[in-house]
């Protein structure tokens, strides 16, 4: 008879106990908080350099080309890596979240405001940087289980959207914006301008009209249109110039392809300019010039560039010349301001 065999003794003590699983251990909220604020820094240091990248970019730059490819990725890649640390997840997911959200905030802004930098603390620290990369790191929360994380989260969101909204906003009751510095400084030097009162000749013309300042940036010449559209120029310069004060007055009646020299004599001019005491006229009668204390005044038949053809204009006449040289007078204030205010 075979011997019996005992049934083992499963409450023995030598017998080993089986492993038991033990719970995750919760996400501190603490860690979480640190992970956002590294993520912070790491997002604000990213769009710096990507901004500075797209600046070079503008110019020309191809390794501003270079930044903008580059810098996302690795900002991806240490966030990741911060979320690891401290909370024990990787979360890449998460990572890529918050990253393309802090991109697409600056992009956002920077076409909002079309400048650059767009607002700074001080010179070199641009503010919206830290305005993007703080909520955009906040999101995080909602990435990382905790309802107290994902409250922070929805937090970061709701200043993200706040934020474009308020830069995106119709302004409610826009104020009209006061003149620049240089609007200034030009109106205070035409009012010195006209309380100096030396102001520019028209010919005063029956049924005649004075119709602008010629802004050349030489002295003061005026155009009058007579009663028949034919178009005078007048020209007073009190500073004229010196170099051969014998053909001075013919330098004011020429054209500008005639080839004149300033070492030319008044024989030279012979053909086309003469003098007649103390008036120098043009032969053909379309300009008459003279000096009056050392101040040069002239009239002449307009040139092509100043007559409006299209509104049945045309260069004056030698009547119509002569009878605006016996008409001259300066310019009233009225005049003045109306003719000049935006010269």
């Amino acid at each position: 008879m075979a011997p019996r065999i005992p049934s083992p003794d499963v409450t023995s003590s030598s017998s080993t106990p089986v492993p038991t699983i033990a719970a995750a251990e919760p996400l501190s909220t603490l860690r979480a908080v640190i992970a956002m604020g590294l993520s912070s820094i790491v997002l604000l240091v990213a769009l710096n350099i990507t901004m500075g990248g797209a600046v070079v970019l503008m110019f020309g730059g191809l390794i501003g080309l270079a930044a903008l490819i580059i810098v996302p990725i690795v900002a991806v890649v240490l966030i990741s890596v911060i979320l690891s640390r401290f909370t024990g997840r990787r979360n890449v997911r998460a990572a890529i979240a918050v990253t393309v959200a802090a991109f697409v905030a600056l992009g956002v802004a920077f076409f909002g405001f079309l400048t650059v930098p767009m607002i700074w603390v001080q010179p070199g620290f641009e503010l919206v940087h830290v305005l993007i990369a703080v909520p955009c790191a906040l999101t995080l929360g909602l990435f990382l289980g905790s309802w107290r994380l994902r409250i922070i989260g929805c937090i970061g969101s709701a200043l993200l959207v706040v934020g474009v909204a308020w830069l995106y906003a119709p302004d409610p009751d826009p104020q009209p914006a006061g003149p620049t510095q240089a609007e200034q400084q030009s109106a205070a030097n035409f009012e010195a301008f006209v309380e100096s009162g030396n102001f520019p000749m028209v010919a005063d013309l029956p049924g005649g009209r004075v119709v602008g300042v010629v802004a050349d940036g030489g002295p003061f010449r005026t155009l009058t249109v007579t009663a028949d559209d034919g178009v005078v120029e007048v020209v007073i310069d009190r500073y004229p110039i010196a170099r051969n004060p014998d053909i001075a007055p013919c330098w004011y009646l020429s054209a500008a392809d005639m080839g004149l020299e300033d070492t030319d004599s008044m024989q030279d001019y012979a053909t086309w300019c003469v003098q007649d005491q103390d008036v120098w006229q043009r032969t053909d009668g379309t300009g008459y010039a003279r000096m009056e204390d050392g101040v040069l005044i002239a009239v002449r038949s307009a040139v092509s560039e100043n007559v409006q053809a299209e509104d049945g204009q045309r260069s004056a006449k030698a009547n119509e010349v002569l009878q605006a040289w016996n008409s001259l007078r300066f310019m009233t204030e009225a005049e003045v301001r109306t003719h000049m205010q935006d010269r």
